[in-house]
This record gives C-alpha cells, structure tokens and sequence, in this order.
C-alpha cells in the first residue's frame, strides 16, 4: 500500500509514526476551554431571554406605539416582532457558535484563537450599553467568564503551550 504524500502541516495527521507526542494543553488551557463554553451557555440563557422579551405583550405596545407614530410605515406587529426574533436567534447561533469554534481551537493550541476571543470579549462589552436586569447578568457572565479564559489563556504555561503547538504543526 503506498503511503500518503507529505502535506506541510498536516504531519501529524497523516504520519502515525511520529516521533514527537503531541504537547498536551496544560490545565489553565483546558480551563479556558470550558469557560468559553460556559459563555456560550449563558448566551443561550440571554438569548432565550431576548426572545421571551421580543414576543412579550410590553413589547408589543412599544413597537405598536412606533407603528402609530409613522403612519406612513408599511410595516405590520407582527412583521416587527418576527423581525426582532430573527434578530436574537440570528445573533445567539453566530454568538454561540463562535465561543464553541474559539473553545474547540485553545485547546489545539491555537494562537488564533487566542487573539480571536480576546476580540470576542471586547465585542461583548458593547452588549453593556443599555443592559437591563435580570437579563444584564447573562452579560456580565460572559464577560467575567471570558476574561478569565483570557487571563488563562496568558498564564507563563499557556503560553509555552501555544508555543510548543506552533512548533509541533511546523
């Protein structure tokens, strides 16, 4: 049987033979792991929150009295609510999503990832405008959370983990 050709990078996928273990992601990586996926669990609870909000009779009068302010809108209720769902639910599967792929690639020991959801938690801070309580604690989860998969994530351990990763995947 003939052996598969050499493929800069994927190495360590394709020789089973080789010579250097993997680097294990030390326990501050693994940690940082699941606090993103605790943030990805919060941003469902505040999503299924949004959504109870943006179907809620209160709402409704809100976005009715909008309505009756323009009188020229050709918008409907309804139209305005579905759009406020779509919203939350387009926003919590691109939110969630992200914090599972950045949680999955830290502990492959990416560096990417690293930086990526540095970035994502800046972007979370936005979510402070405005924030109304109970829901504002789904925030202010994420953010805790997230910055100490952060700070994690710069331990003197993590980051000779990302290190040796990089070296590893060559």
């Amino acid at each position: 049987m003939a052996t598969p050709p050499h493929i800069p990078g994927l190495g360590a996928f394709l020789d089973k033979d080789s010579s250097t273990p993997r680097p294990a992601a030390p326990r501050p990586v693994t940690v940082a792991s699941w606090l993103l996926v605790l943030a990805a669990a919060a941003q469902i609870v505040a999503s299924v929150m949004g959504i109870i909000h943006a179907v809620s009779p209160e709402r409704a009068q809100v976005l009715q009295a909008q309505l009756a302010a323009d009188p020229a809108s050709t918008l409907s209720l309804e139209a305005m609510r579905n759009m406020g769902v779509i919203t939350v639910v387009l926003a919590a599967l691109a939110t969630v999503s992200a914090y599972v792929l950045f949680a999955f690639f830290l502990h492959k020991g990416r560096m990417w990832a690293r930086t990526a959801t540095s970035v994502l938690v800046v972007l979370t801070l936005s979510q402070l405008v405005g924030i109304v309580f109970p829901g504002g604690f789904t925030t202010i989860t994420q953010l805790v959370l997230g910055s100490l998969a952060i700070a994690l994530c710069y331990m003197p351990a993590s980051k000779t983990f990302f290190a040796d990763m990089k070296t590893y995947r060559g």
